[in-house]
């Protein structure tokens, strides 16, 4: 079986180190401190949320997951749902069931993954003057055990037209929970400061903010190698130190990158270099489809500027040697194109840089030139 995994919250045997983060959280959890998780994408945030909540005894994990919502209607349902999750082996399960009447809840479990899932009855909208009440059904769990409340990717509250009320609101009852932990999981910083670093945010330093930044190479490798032997396979530095680069230094990435190492080698081997283009072909041809889509809502201009950072690095999009690479006479082209190509979430800023969300992305544009 395939010991790697990425895109999902690992914990126990398949977390990774962070010892001194995890004491400092767990710290704060027992001391119910509210705390904001920055970092990038896929460096191992949730996870490091979920880990330390596993670290500490006898806490209760409420999870909500907040990505891609729309509407105060769906920030509330989001919440209900982990509520009802999470009661629905406890005594407690009929009252909250009873609670929620008015939305028709109604559980099961999906026949593929086994998984218990909520719904709600849809012609019910959910407004924002419910926030406060759904916040009271979290502070309800807490008389018989605690929950520490994890929100992750937190920063899409602002993709809410209304998000201001809904932080103004949320933030008016959560103040109040000073039993209750809450975990403030966000990847993109600058969205992350505005809710917790500008003057006129309802959230302004509500919570002590911690950064999770990709593991070290020595920390990590040995992981890494760790997993490779227990089919007694065999991989050496100089090819981890690719898949590092490659990868941008990030954990699930270079997790996803080994995943397909494993893959396309055998049990009892040296793994070769020449297996390292392999393991690429194979991500390629699985994610091919959602490359061509990128590729697809591209104009040629944002397609030349997104292959001349592929080829040159997006550190000096604006140099002269850039904008001869990209084939651009006027800087503000340019800038069009990263704009763009941002708000496709195909590139991101980190610092004074600008890279690829998906580093395998990066990588296919020149194999594929």
């Amino acid at each position: 079986m395939n010991p790697f995994k990425y895109g999902t919250i690992v914990s126990g045997k398949d977390f990774c180190g962070r010892k001194t983060l995890l004491k400092q959280i767990t710290g704060y959890i027992e001391s119910s401190q509210h705390i904001v998780i920055m970092g990038e994408r896929r460096v191992g945030k949730s996870s490091v949320a979920y880990e330390s909540v596993l670290k500490c005894n006898g806490e209760r994990l409420l999870y909500v997951d907040l990505l891609g919502i729309k509407s105060i209607d769906a920030l509330c349902r989001r919440i209900l749902r982990a509520i009802v999750i999470l009661e629905q082996k406890t005594r407690w399960f009929d009252k909250i069931i009873k609670t929620l009447s008015y939305l028709r809840p109604s559980i099961s479990v999906d026949p593929i993954t086994s998984m218990p899932t909520v719904s709600f009855d849809a012609s019910v909208e959910i407004k924002a003057n419910s926030i406060p009440e759904v916040l009271t059904l979290i502070e309800s769990l807490g008389k018989k055990r605690r929950p520490v409340v994890v929100f992750d990717e937190f920063q899409d509250i602002l993709n809410l037209e209304d998000s201001h009320e809904a932080l103004a609101l949320l933030r008016s009852k959560i103040q109040f929970q000073s039993d209750i932990p809450y975990i403030f999981v966000g990847s993109i910083r600058h969205k992350m400061d505005e809710i917790f670093t500008h003057h006129d945010s309802p959230f302004f330093k509500s919570a002590i903010p911690l950064t999770v930044d990709p593991l070290s190479y020595e920390e990590f490798s040995k992981f890494l190698k760790k997993k490779f032997t227990t089919d007694q396979r065999k991989i050496d530095n100089e090819i981890l130190k690719k898949v590092f680069k490659i990868a941008n230094d990030i954990p699930g990435d270079i997790q996803q990158l080994c995943e397909a190492l494993w893959e396309v080698t055998s049990g009892k081997k040296i793994i070769s270099p020449d297996k390292l283009k392999n393991a690429l072909e194979l991500i390629f041809a699985r994610e091919q489809k959602s490359y061509e889509n990128y590729i697809s809502l591209l104009t040629n201009i944002q397609l030349k500027c997104l292959m001349a950072i592929a080829k040159e690095g997006g550190k000096s999009v604006f140099s002269v040697s850039f904008m001869k690479s990209a084939g651009f006479n006027n800087p503000s082209s340019v800038r069009r194109a990263i704009t763009r190509l941002t708000k496709l979430n195909i590139l991101f800023e980190s610092g004074n840089e600008h890279r690829f969300i998906n580093p395998f992305f990066r990588a296919w544009l020149p194999y594929k030139g």
